[in-house]
């Protein structure tokens, strides 16, 4: 008894020294520091730093993306009292097989890192739809990695949070984190199971659809820290933290994120994810929603049908972008 005494006696001074480290450890896996604002997309200048994308869609949609002028002069993309939309046509009956006008924009700016406050009122919704709110970058895909905030078919009834790799990053279990994860799909590999990523599902039927909408849209946060990893966060109007509306964000009180990837052994953040864009675009159709459309014909007659498409809008109040102090 008394050896075990003098030994807890003379551990003291180690396990004192230790304390700080833990305590710092911890405190990284919260928080960095504050944050300030560094870009912000919102109002009349929402469009002004976003490219569009007016290339052949690469998911094989049945759209053709629209220059900025032509987005604009067809009124897919406006500004409505400091809200932007990104629609998809309403107005147009088609010929089956037609591609159908739609948007996709990119952020001018590329992110290593951030703390990224997504502010959307609502989502596309309609037969054969594909909306995403993502991130990658301009080239080298899968090996810059691609992050996707908000991403779904219309057969979906929940948000899907994914990102995609070059091969060696993969999720890891026994993460504090809300959402769901298959252990069959922990690769972020995008070349193992066509692609499909390491998804992380958003559990609550508001974070997606017409749930999503009618419940006044949300808040996403995403915190890229490559010292930490990727944590993304989902809130519905009611509860939205304070300091995220009084644009002073702190990680440290939102408790667990949906959606984790840690960095570390299992993916190191800084080689993977790289020089993204931030992407916003509506497909229909497409690898996605054309394998799993249910409605009623064909993907490719539903998207023949301009009043489909009514409701096909991104509604954006704002992306806020900050950095760490």
């Amino acid at each position: 008894m008394l050896s075990y005494i003098f030994m807890v006696i003379a551990l003291l001074p180690l396990l004192t020294s230790a304390a700080p480290l833990w305590h710092e450890h911890y405190r990284q896996l919260t928080r960095r520091g504050s944050y300030t604002l560094n870009t912000s997309y919102e109002g009349d200048n929402f469009f002004d730093e976003f490219d569009f994308f007016s290339d052949p869609d690469p998911t094989q949609g049945l759209v053709t993306y629209q220059t900025r002028e032509n987005a604009f002069s067809k009124g897919l993309a406006s500004v409505q009292d400091s809200v932007a939309v990104l629609a998809v046509d309403s107005t147009s009956n088609l010929a089956v097989g037609a591609n159908r006008d739609s948007v996709r924009v990119s952020s001018k700016a590329k992110f290593n890192s951030g703390l990224f406050i997504y502010d959307v009122a609502s989502m596309p919704i309609g037969p054969t739809t594909w909306p995403a709110l993502w991130s990658t970058a301009e080239d080298n895909w899968p090996n810059n990695g691609e992050i996707d905030i908000i991403e779904g078919v219309t057969e979906s009834t929940t948000n899907r949070i994914t990102m995609h790799t070059a091969p060696g990053c993969s999720l890891s279990t026994g993460q504090a984190n809300t959402g769901t994860i298959n252990e069959q799909e922990l690769s972020c590999d995008a070349s193992l199971n066509d692609n499909s990523g390491c998804p992380t599902e958003d559990n609550d039927t508001h974070s997606w659809g017409a749930s999503f909408n009618s419940a006044g849209g949300g808040i996403l946060a995403e915190l890229w820290d490559p010292n930490v990893g990727i944590k993304i966060w989902r809130w519905q109007r009611d509860s939205v933290p304070a300091d995220i509306m009084s644009k002073d964000p702190d990680p440290s009180t939102w408790g667990n994120p949906i959606s984790f990837i840690p960095n570390g052994q299992s993916c190191n953040i800084a080689d993977y994810f790289k020089e993204h864009m931030i992407i916003i675009n509506i497909t229909l159709c497409g690898s996605w929603a054309g394998a799993t459309y249910s409605g009623t014909g064909t993907c490719q007659e539903a998207v023949a049908v301009a009043s489909n498409y009514v409701d096909a809008q991104w509604k954006i109040n704002s992306i806020r972008v900050y950095q760490p102090v």
